[in-house]
Formats: structure tokens, C-alpha cells, sequence
């Protein structure tokens, strides 16, 4: 027979535990209630500082470890401000409000103690902040640029379609919803560039997430992206619109943002980066490769550049405007045949006719020179005979500033 008093005693103990069980959890609630404003505070005040060194007028509200920048007046790059709001320690994502900018820019990626900034394309590149380590073993923070660096990357949303500008030609991969919508992107692509220089590979699926005003807005930001950009992308992620791109002049940045933009997104753009000698030669290499290939034709005896030769020049000018600081020559020549001064006339008449179809394809008029060198560089086969046909042609030297 159980003792009244055992039970007694039992239950107390049970009694206490329970209380004392229920009263941790109480505290642990409270201190979170607690900890978390001061989490709050503390991620909104080291943002506003390093935003205000940086010279960004711009405030940031933290709902835990995810803020909001809201600006009394638009700022001028507001992707270099989330980045920099981002590479706080502790924040885990920024969006950015449309006070700063003419339309929201979600933040896509969530990072802890290093960030890497991204939009909404999952392959755009941006200058991101990581923890490197010196050669004298000190840890500090500084840009992907450091010699020993690591990186937090992180998957962005599923593609569901993209048109990529990879020199001088349009890629479009991926599906969109109908017939109607396929139609209108490839009709945008090839009005853009000459068809031969797109690669098609656009499906249909009804059941894709595109609509008809997305299929719109991909066809203008394509449209726009050839001549001011050296490469670039743009399309449409589980996500929404996207559009990336490597833009060779401000004023080009300024065109084909001011596109991006009225679609209702902010595009990643980076300025080309600046050539090295080896960088040259390898696009010498590669613009002259084209040009064997595909040779740029004449009309015969004259300066007047064959109609059929525009998707070779488009190509060219994709490669060329690759780097800045480079001098591209456009070098033309002819066979040794008619009399050497008129030759030599017509070579340097053609030559800047191809300099002049660079410069409207969006090749910067400081990159590029025009030499005629006449019949004085005829090819020859192996027997040291001139090969006429050969010798008609223009091919580019490269070097550097």
C-alpha cells in the first residue's frame, strides 16, 4: 500500500519541476523578445555607418537579420549600396526599396558572415566581399581580388529563359508559353543582329511561368543589348526578369539601362575590364580567325562593303569590343595586280570603311585605326606564287595603350 505522504512528496517534486521548467522558457522567450531589437538595432546602425562612409545618403530597417534600404532621394548605383550594406556581419539579405531606385530589387541570395551579391539572374557577376587571409596570416576583409579568398556562393532561382549575347551572337535557350511569344523574341532577335548570328534553341511549354508582357520585355532588353554591350543576358527566372551584361562606355550603360528599367528591373552591369598583351594577341588571334572564315567582301574595285559580309562584322565587333585599352588596326590589302598607287588608295578606303561598320556597331572610336598596306603583303602558296583571291583582304593587328 502506497504511503499518502510518497505521494504527496511526488507530486511536489513534479510540481517544481514543472514550475521551474516553465519559468527557463519564460525566460528564454523574454530574452529573445529581448535580444532580438537589440540584434536589430545594432545590424541597423552598422549599416547606416558603413553606408554613410561610403558616401550613400540611405537608412535600412531590420526585421531580424533581413533589411529593407529606403532613401529619402534615389540613389545613383544602388546595387554598389546593397552590396555594401550586405557585406555586414550578421546580415543575411537587403532588399532594396523602390525610394531608391525606380523599381524594387529583391535580394536573391542569403549569406551569414561573407556575402556574395546577386540579382535575380543566377549567373550574374558583381564585386563581392569575402574573408580573405594575407600573406603575413592576418585575416581581414577585403574584395575577390585578394590572392587567397573564400567565396560563399549560393544557387539563385531556376532559369526558365535567356537570350545571352556571346560575341556578336544571340543565344535563346530555355521555353516560353506559346507560339505567339516564341515568335516575337526570335523576330526581336534577328532584327537585332543578322540570323545567321542567332542560335535558336527556344522551345514552347505551356506550362511555363512566362507571360506576354514578359515575352515583351525580353524582346526590347535583347534588342538593346548588342551595340552597347560586349556581352550580356537577359531573360526571365522563377524569380521575374532579369538582365546582366559587361557594357563597354557609360553612355552605353545609360542606353540600355534606361531599357532594362521601363521592364521594371535593374540590370547587373560591370565595365569591361582592361587588356593585358596577352589578352590582345589572343584577340588579334581570334578576330582574324573570323575573317578567314568568313572574309569581309567588296564590291569589286571598290570601297563598298558586301551586305553579306554584316554577320562577320558583327562578330568582329562582339570580340572587339572585349577590352578596354586596346588599339585595334583594321589593315587592308590587295593583290599586286593594276597599277601600285590606286591600290594602295582602294586598301586604305576599305580599311576605313570597316573601321567606320565597327564604330556603328558599338566598337569606340579610340580603339581603332585604319592602315592600307595595297599589294605590298600579297599571300603566296607554297611556291612563293600570289594567291589573288587571298590577298584581297583586311585583317586586324592588336596591341595595347
Amino acid at each position: 500500500m502506497t504511503n499518502p505522504g510518497d505521494r504527496s512528496g511526488g507530486l511536489s517534486r513534479r510540481s517544481i519541476l514543472l514550475g521551474g521548467g516553465l519559468a527557463l522558457v519564460a525566460l528564454l522567450v523574454i530574452g529573445g523578445l529581448i535580444q532580438v531589437p537589440f540584434i536589430q538595432n545594432d545590424l541597423r546602425d552598422a549599416v547606416s555607418a558603413r553606408l554613410s562612409t561610403a558616401g550613400f545618403e540611405a537608412r535600412v530597417d531590420f526585421v531580424g537579420q533581413d533589411g529593407t534600404l529606403r532613401c529619402a532621394a534615389k540613389l545613383a548605383d544602388p546595387l554598389t549600396a546593397r552590396r555594401i550594406a550586405k557585406s555586414v556581419l550578421g546580415v543575411r539579405s537587403i532588399t532594396v526599396d523602390p525610394s531608391c531606385t525606380s523599381a524594387a530589387v529583391p535580394d536573391t541570395t542569403t549569406t551569414t558572415s561573407s556575402t556574395v551579391d546577386s540579382t535575380a539572374a543566377p549567373t550574374a557577376t558583381e564585386p563581392s566581399t569575402s574573408t580573405s587571409t594575407s600573406t603575413t596570416s592576418t585575416t581581414t576583409t577585403s574584395t575577390t581580388t585578394s590572392t587567397t579568398s573564400t567565396t560563399t556562393t549560393l544557387p539563385g532561382p531556376r532559369k526558365l529563359l535567356s537570350v545571352r549575347l556571346v560575341n556578336g551572337t544571340l543565344h535563346l535557350e530555355g521555353a516560353v508559353a506559346t507560339p505567339a511569344q516564341q515568335t516575337r523574341i526570335r523576330n526581336a532577335a534577328n532584327a537585332a543582329v543578322d540570323p545567321s548570328n542567332v542560335v535558336d534553341g527556344l522551345t514552347v511549354d505551356a506550362l511555363v511561368a512566362v507571360s506576354d508582357a514578359d515575352a515583351g520585355s525580353i524582346a526590347a532588353m535583347l534588342g538593346a543589348m548588342p551595340k552597347p554591350l560586349a556581352g550580356g543576358e537577359v531573360g526571365r527566372t522563377e524569380a521575374g526578369l532579369f538582365a546582366t551584361g559587361v557594357y563597354v562606355v557609360d553612355a552605353g550603360r545609360v542606353a540600355f539601362q534606361r531599357v532594362v528599367v521601363a521592364a521594371g528591373i535593374l540590370p547587373a552591369l560591370t565595365i569591361r575590364p582592361t587588356a593585358t598583351a596577352a589578352d590582345a594577341a589572343a584577340l588579334q588571334a581570334e578576330m582574324n580567325s573570323i575573317v578567314a572564315a568568313d572574309p569581309i567582301l567588296f564590291a569589286k574595285g571598290k570601297a563598298v562593303i558586301n551586305p553579306a559580309s554584316l554577320a562577320t562584322l558583327q562578330r568582329v565587333a562582339g570580340v572587339a569590343k572585349r577590352f578596354e585599352g586596346v588599339v585595334i588596326d583594321v589593315q587592308g590589302h590587295t593583290d599586286s595586280a593594276g597599277v601600285p598607287g590606286q591600290n594602295q588608295t582602294l586598301s586604305v578606303l576599305r580599311a576605313r570603311k570597316v573601321r567606320d561598320a565597327l564604330i556603328t556597331l558599338g566598337v569606340p572610336a579610340r580603339d581603332l585605326t585604319a592602315t592600307g598596306f595595297g599589294g605590298t603583303q600579297p599571300v603566296t602558296d607554297q611556291n612563293g606564287i600570289e594567291i589573288p583571291a587571298a590577298s584581297r583582304r583586311v585583317v586586324f593587328g592588336v596591341t595595347t595603350r
